[in-house]
Formats: C-alpha cells, structure tokens, sequence
C-alpha cells in the first residue's frame, strides 16, 4: 500500500513521526528516520538502530505492544507505519494526573505489553508515559499500547555497540540507577523501576530526582518501593508478581463471607504464602461443604497467590491436581471485573506450568472461555501460546478430547479470537486445526 505523507505529529531521539493517509482512506502514523540528528560519521549507526526498532518491535504480537503494518528499510530514509494513536498516556497525565480516579485499565495494559516483550526475552529500556500510546476501541474505551523500542534489548549482557557499555539511555525520571551510565545492566527489573516511577506519577503529587528510590502515601507504598529499590533483585522478580499485588490494592470489591470458617481460612491464605497441611485440609473440607451447600468458593479462588500454587505442588501433587481443577472451573464459569481476568490468567499459567497433560488441557480451554466470554484479549491471547503451533502434540491431543467431553462450541471460541485480536485459526496447533475443520462447535 501507499502511504501519503501529511504534518509531523511527534519526534524522537532518532526518527519523526508523521500523520499519513494510506490508499485505503484510513489515518496512519509512519515513523522516518531523522538523519539530521546525527552527525555524517554517525549515520550507519543510526540505521542499524533504526532497522532493531523494526525488528524487535515486529517480534511482539500482542494488544498491548503497538503494530508495525509495513516497512520499508532499503528506502532513503527509511520508514515505518503504525496505527494512528489518539495521544499518549503522557498527555493523559498532563490533563489529569490520576486518569479521572481510575487508572487501573492503563496500568493493566502496560504490564500486559511489558509481559509479552519480557517473555520473547526483551526489554524495553525506556518505558515511560510517552511511549505508551493510547488508542480508541469499537466499545468506547480506551487500550493502551507500548511503543518506541529504539533503545530495546534482548536482555542483560546482550547489549550491541549500538548502546555501549559506557552509553546510557533512556529518560532519567524513568530510568533505573544501574542504567544511569551502563545500559548493559539492563534487566525485565530495569522496565519494572520504570513502571514504578509511572505510579508515582499517578499517586503522588511531589516530585522526585532521578534514579532514586519512590514512594507514595497510602497502600500503594510498598508497591512502589518494591518496584524502584535501588537493588534490581529486590524488585518484584516478574510482571506476574508485580499485577498481583497491585491488583489486590487497587481493588474495590466489598468481599462478603458466607461463614466464620470461610473468613479464617481466606484471612490464613492472604497472611501465609506456605500453609501446613491442616491448614490446606481445612481449605479443602470447606471448599467441598461449599459446594455441596451450592454456595461459591470465589473468596477462596481470590485468596490463593502464586506462592500457593507453587508451595501445594511440592508438598502435596494430588491436592494440586484438584485444586488446578477447581481453578479451571472457576476460570471458567464466573464473572468476573475486566482487569481481574489478567491476574485469573496469571495464577492459570501457575497451574499450567506444573501441571500434568489432564490439567494443562483444562486451563488452556478455561483461558480460552475467560477471554472469549468478557472479551478480554490479553487471555485469548495466553490460549494461543498455550494451544500455538509449539505447544505439545500430547497437550493438543488431550485438549481435543476436553472439547468434545465437554461439548464447548470451539469453532465459536475461535471466531471471537479471530475478531478480537486478529488471529487466525491455523495459530492453533495443527491437531486443534484439525478440530476446527471438522466443525466443533
């Protein structure tokens, strides 16, 4: 396609942003390099950064981390386009600080996009308010995409000439002090300091200086001490860990119990991270008179943490394998609030990691009816890396056996994943492939 240059809207450290209009009639954004920015000596360099902005952002599929549609990097000057966003979060923060009282949708998009880039084994390097673009959806809200990866890594020790170990980077107010003058320090920690200076952005109304340790007042504090201490391994290990918390801060749900002993078996799960085996028994005795009595185990479910999962798998196998099934379900037939389906699909892919084929095939089809019933993409998406091309023949097997045991309309399922985050069927293991041409569901 053609694409029909118009007005600058944006620079970089290296390249303009400019609004184009493709063939087609619709808005884009292409992005050329600047070699004016650089002196003559210093413009093969400034290609090759340009060319890894290309490559590496081409790596990532997801919501969350914005598109390149077309490149052209043989051209003089080279040049990409993306979709046109609506602004940043930067100016979002500029007109209101606290995102209208309710930032928790463009937080949950963040650690979505930072989680797919860590998992390819990438870092951003310079997350910060501007590189996360906001776009406008069909149903009136707003998704938040990261962008701009011209200083992204394939991860520590593995830093090119391109940023050399005397070159820093980044934005300083956003910039970890390991990264203050060696970008080779860089780690998924790096992006998650980051993270924590944008919550100080949002709950704090001082300042602060570069590179230091961040807090705010209130509950959120020792979320972002933890994101900014000075010491990368004292940071929260995963983006995983880091949702989870802040979930359970930012959460307004008014929890109801149905009996004493409900409320001290939740109040033991949210105080310990390894229970004794009276107490996972007392768990298990109460989640079965539940269930008896019909009455929803939600609070329990809630209360288990990915300290749980990992602490029954290694003292108790068989109680893990019920409880990841019970999880499943409950994945599966609740309801639940948007950005709490991110932290479900978090403490899922606990219990699919460890478990065997039987459990893994029920959380990968639990993840796929989560996503598809509150259209939430970033749990589709985990689907496809569960049930993808690499995934094990065995897996794909067992899975195809779950759908048709359980009669779920997958070919339905797979309809919205297509619609929602533009996947093809053929993403699917060709075994599931081979379902979906045979009409399930």
């Amino acid at each position: 396609m053609q694409y029909h240059q118009g007005e600058e809207i944006g620079r970089g450290a290296f390249g303009i942003v400019y609004r184009a209009t493709g063939d087609d009639g619709h808005p884009y954004a292409l992005k050329r390099l600047n070699p004016a920015a650089f002196q003559q000596q210093e413009h093969a360099m400034l290609i090759k950064r340009f060319e890894r902005e290309v490559r590496y952002q081409q790596q990532v599929d997801h919501p969350n981390v914005v598109r390149i549609l077309e490149a052209n990097l043989t051209d003089n000057p080279p040049w990409f386009v993306m979709p046109l966003a609506d602004g940043s979060l930067k100016d979002d923060l500029e007109a209101d600080n606290t995102l209208g009282g309710d930032p928790k949708r463009s937080l949950f998009d963040i650690l979505a996009g930072l989680e797919a880039l860590h998992q390819v084994g990438l870092r951003h390097r310079d997350l910060k308010p501007a590189n996360v673009l906001k776009f406008p959806q069909s149903d009136g809200s707003t998704r938040y995409s990261i962008s701009d990866f011209g200083l992204t890594t394939p991860g520590v020790g593995q830093t090119s000439t391109l940023t050399g170990s005397n070159m820093a980077g980044g934005t300083p107010l956003y910039r970890p002090p390991e990264c203050a003058n060696n970008f080779r320090r860089a780690t998924a920690q790096a992006d998650i300091y980051s993270f924590g200076a944008i919550l100080h952005d949002i709950f704090s109304s001082g300042g602060r200086i570069p590179h230091g340790e961040l807090t705010v007042a209130g509950p959120l504090g020792p979320i972002v001490e933890k994101c900014t201490k000075a010491q990368p391994r004292r940071r929260y290990v995963s983006i995983a860990a880091l949702r989870e918390d802040l979930f359970d801060v930012l959460d307004n749900t008014v929890v109801e119990f149905f009996s004493a002993e409900e409320q001290d078996v939740v109040a033991i799960l949210n105080a310990k991270d390894h229970l004794s085996d009276e107490e996972w028994d007392r768990a298990f005795n109460l989640i079965d008179e539940n269930a008896d009595k019909n009455v929803s185990n939600d609070n329990i479910m809630r209360a288990l943490s990915l300290q749980h999962i990992d602490s029954i798998f290694q003292s108790s196998p068989d109680m893990f394998q019920g409880l990841g099934e019970l999880y499943a379900e409950f994945s599966a037939t609740g309801v639940f609030s948007f950005d709490y389906c991110d932290v479900i699909s978090n403490k899922a892919e606990g219990f699919f990691r460890l478990g065997d084929l039987s459990l893994k095939a029920k959380i990968a089809l639990a993840m796929l009816e989560l996503g598809t019933s509150h259209n939430r993409w970033i749990v589709e998406w985990q689907f496809i890396r569960m049930a993808g091309h690499d995934c094990d023949p065995a897996l794909a097997e067992r899975i195809k056996i779950e759908v048709r045991a359980s009669g779920m309309p997958f070919a339905k399922r797979m309809e919205h994943v297509h619609r929602s985050i533009d996947v093809l069927p053929d993403r699917v293991h060709p075994i599931l492939h081979e379902l979906l041409e045979q009409g399930a569901g």
